[in-house]
């Protein structure tokens, strides 16, 4: 979708909760366009699922404002065939059939049942569980538990996805999956909004990141912004056989900082204008050490950063 056919579809605008005079969301705002795979990232309980259920009208926020405008009605609530939603918890009948389940599901949601049947037996096919249609969700692993509940939230093509971590209970292999599922169904034209803590995946699939720790933002903007903004450094980790001087490590020319991993491993990180091929001579020079690796801060370093300075 080009960004001249994108428009706000979601606009959030200081928004406060508190529960016991805690306050668990502190004056958030962000807006999503259309077409946007949007991350909400942070650790557990940062406020990320007490946003997602005030998006969703669970639950109403001490103040702030939620516009909404999937359909040009801005301000409205959208109708539920227009919103998915894959909540963190599992809430799907244990004792119903998976396919009766997801049937009925999209039904409530306005899709016609024949087609809800023909698109549901399709997910299961794709997701190899086409055998097991009839059987009851409580006798699925946790996997695949997920993965059904997946489909009971995008079956119904809503125009506004929110999956609160999608990628719970699935291996490596299936979290690859479900990031192609992702990218497929926004290409077909879905709008996301993903939360998740786990930034090596959403990484790899959101344009835009919204990163909050304790009810607060400490970033918001596109994926070449944070890095630009924070991801200018250059790490370091030594993999060594007996163990370092921590003090020579700690007054080592040009680190900024020093990270003992354990008692083999160290992280340390230069500026981005260091001489990095003079650092990497000093280093080899160290005695015990055998492996040398560097790489720029990712996602996951970035958002630890920010959190320890919060």
């Amino acid at each position: 979708m080009s960004d001249k056919a994108k428009y706000p579809v979601l606009r959030v605008n200081s928004i406060n909760k508190s529960f016991l005079n805690v306050k668990v969301v502190n004056n958030i705002s962000f807006t999503i366009n259309q077409g946007d795979i949007f991350a909400f990232l942070g650790p557990n309980g940062a406020g990320k699922t007490t946003v997602l259920r005030i998006l969703l009208d669970i639950i109403k926020p001490d103040d702030g404002q939620i516009n909404w405008n999937l359909d040009g009605n801005s301000n409205q609530i959208p109708k539920a065939s227009q919103i998915g939603y894959l909540p963190e918890e599992r809430g799907l009948y244990l004792d119903i059939p998976i396919l009766k389940s997801l049937i009925y599901l999209a039904s409530i949601r306005g899709m016609d049942k024949t087609e809800a049947k023909k698109a549901a037996l399709e997910w299961l096919e794709r997701l190899e569980l086409a055998d097991r249609a009839k059987e009851k969700l409580q006798v699925l692993s946790k996997g695949n538990q997920q993965k059904i509940q997946f489909v009971a939230s995008i079956l119904h093509k809503p125009a506004f996805a929110i999956l609160d971590e999608p990628f719970s209970g699935l291996d490596p292999l299936n979290q690859e999956m479900f990031i192609d599922f992702v990218k497929e169904i926004n290409n077909q034209g879905t709008t996301i909004l993903l939360s998740s803590h786990q930034m090596q995946l959403v990484e790899k699939i959101a344009n835009k990141i919204f990163l909050i720790n304790k009810g607060e933002e400490l970033y918001n903007g596109n994926l070449a912004g944070i890095y630009g903004s924070f991801g200018n450094k250059q790490k370091i980790e030594l993999h060594y056989k007996s163990g370092l001087n921590e003090n020579t490590l700690l007054s080592f020319n040009g680190a900024k900082n020093v990270e003992i991993i354990d008692k083999s491993r160290v992280k340390l990180t230069f500026g981005q204008n260091y001489d990095m091929k003079s650092v990497l001579s000093d280093l080899a020079k160290l005695e015990g050490v055998f492996d040398i690796s560097s790489h720029k801060p990712d996602l996951h370093d970035i958002f630890l950063h920010l959190v320890k300075n919060h």
